[in-house]
């Protein structure tokens, strides 16, 4: 998390200590090497609320380590300066958001008083700067580039108008700039009649900007509603259907897959949901090929439907997956792409993880990191917010259909390796995974986790409770890290 309003700008981790209801019963400093002012820190963590946690079948109070940065001051902006008049239809706001080194979208929108919108990705925004290369580089990132205009009501620029004149705009600096590199610039500008403010924000929180001026290009976007243009939605559907698109030709097709992979992180957004539901109702034509290999290198083609049907896959959209199932479109899903779906988390469903390898995905596949069990340790993703009752049955479905227990990821990690989830973990010691396995460097399963709970369901089932690498022996390490039950165990068994 981050507290506002510190002096400088750092981080501390904070050990809290939580009881069986989630609330946090104490928090100290758990880095000693933080010599700052950690009053603001604490007294946040005190406020978190966490999930209640139970081992054995019986909820009990956990310890754990967070980490809390802290945001410079925000520079107050001069509420002396007046805010101008001038009729609606001679007041603009203009956002201006530039590429990066990624796949930020680089497009300009404008918001007339009276209510006017124009779009645009034709006009260089910040040029001579890093944004310029990034947007030649990288590309513009916008699904339906080009001019487009739209039209809102009078009121709702007003309103936005307001919002400005309360945030006390006309009183920001000029630009808050932080010394960093590869991230994308953005810019307000308000004109009020003959009067301009321009406002430029580059990773400006870390330099004091007031959040307000984030929360006001968020609101410009949100009012101009540019996810139609930048991302897609439901309503990038209905603007084609007025202007006659052909939703069976390829340029639909095209379509899609752009705004498919636009949206690939973070995964399942709602509004390419939309589209893509939208074009097929619209007649979209499933067996339509369209190129998957990198332009100029491969001449690989699929057709749009299994491509739907992989990013259904891939983020676990069980519905869709479905209905391109029945389309026949799963069946038409290539093999790089069947195994692509199955090294994802596959929205940790153990449903399509089945229809994946009865299609043909290999469960024995192996990426950079590692296989279909290895997804199952991410911090991120479907998986890690579904819940260990969900993990357990992805882990026991996986299992079944034969993924491999003791494959190697980029690091020599094992499935069982960083896997803190002690339900998921005692799932793949009873289907046989090594409790010793060990990694390229030689550290061994028990010091790989961070979860007392999973280190102790280890040293159950047969983990050397001697082990150590370059940080000490597990006492060691479990003492530092204020794992109760590790600790208790190694005394129970009389190790050192």
């Amino acid at each position: 998390m981050r507290v506002p309003g510190v002096s400088g700008f750092s981080q501390v981790s904070v050990l809290v200590t939580v009881n069986v209801d989630g609330n946090v019963t104490d928090a100290t400093i758990a880095d000693d090497r933080f010599d700052g002012d950690a009053s603001a820190a604490l007294a946040a963590a005190r406020k978190w609320k966490f999930r209640p946690q139970s081992f054995d079948g019986k909820p009990i109070q956990a310890v754990g380590e967070i980490t809390i940065e802290f945001d410079p001051p925000e520079i107050p902006p001069d509420t002396s300066v007046p805010f101008p008049i001038a009729a609606p239809e001679d007041i603009e706001i203009t956002l201006e958001r530039s590429a990066c080194y990624g796949t930020c979208p680089d497009y300009r929108v404008t918001i007339r008083g009276d209510g006017k919108i124009r779009f645009s990705t034709r006009e260089m925004s910040f040029p001579g700067t890093a944004a310029e290369v990034h947007r030649m580089f990288n590309g513009q990132n916008v699904l339906w580039a080009g001019n487009h205009e739209a039209e809102i009501s009078p009121q709702a620029a007003a309103d936005l108008i307001q919002r400005f004149r309360s945030s006390h705009f006309m009183g920001m600096k000029a630009e808050y700039v932080a010394g960093v590199t590869d991230n994308p610039t953005y810019a307000l500008t308000l004109r009020v009649g003959k009067v301009t403010k321009r406002v430029v924000d580059y990773v400006g929180k870390e330099v004091g900007m007031p959040a307000s001026v984030t929360a006001l290009e968020d609101a410009v976007d949100e009012v101009a509603g540019t996810n139609r243009w930048v991302r897609g939605n439901a309503q990038t559907v209905s603007l084609l259907k007025a202007q006659g698109f052909n939703f069976r030709s390829r340029d639909a097709a095209e379509l899609v897959q752009s705004a498919i992979q636009l949206n690939s992180w973070p995964p399942e957004q709602a509004g390419v949901n939309e589209l893509i539901q939208g074009a097929i109702a619209e007649g979209l034509d499933l067996s339509m090929t369209v190129g998957v290999g990198v332009p100029g290198r491969s001449n690989e083609s699929a057709t749009i439907g299994s491509v739907i049907a992989q990013y259904a896959a891939e983020t676990g959209n069980v519905t869709l997956f479905e209905e391109m199932k029945r389309a026949g479109q799963v069946a038409r899903m290539t093999k790089k792409g069947l195994d692509s779906a199955v090294l994802s988390d596959m929205g940790c469903s153990a449903e399509i993880a089945k229809a994946l390898i009865a299609a043909g995905a290999n469960p024995a596949a192996v990426g950079e990191n590692g296989n279909a069990l290895h997804a199952l340790r991410s911090s991120y993703g479907r998986c890690a917010d579904a819940g260990s009752a969900k993990r357990v049955e992805m882990a026991a479905a996986l299992v079944a259909l034969g993924v491999p227990l003791e494959a190697h990821d980029s690091i020599g990690w094992t499935p069982l390796m960083g896997s803190n989830d002690p339900a998921v973990a005692q799932v793949l010691l009873k289907a046989g995974a090594n409790p010793n396995a060990k990694d390229d460097d030689g550290t061994s399963v028990v010091l790989s986790l961070d979860d007392d709970r999973a280190v102790l369901t280890l040293l159950r089932a047969g983990a050397d409770p001697k082990a150590k690498d370059g940080d000490g022996t597990l006492r060691q390490q479990a003492r530092k890290r204020h794992w109760p039950g590790t600790l208790a165990w190694l005394d129970e068994h009389g190790i050192k």
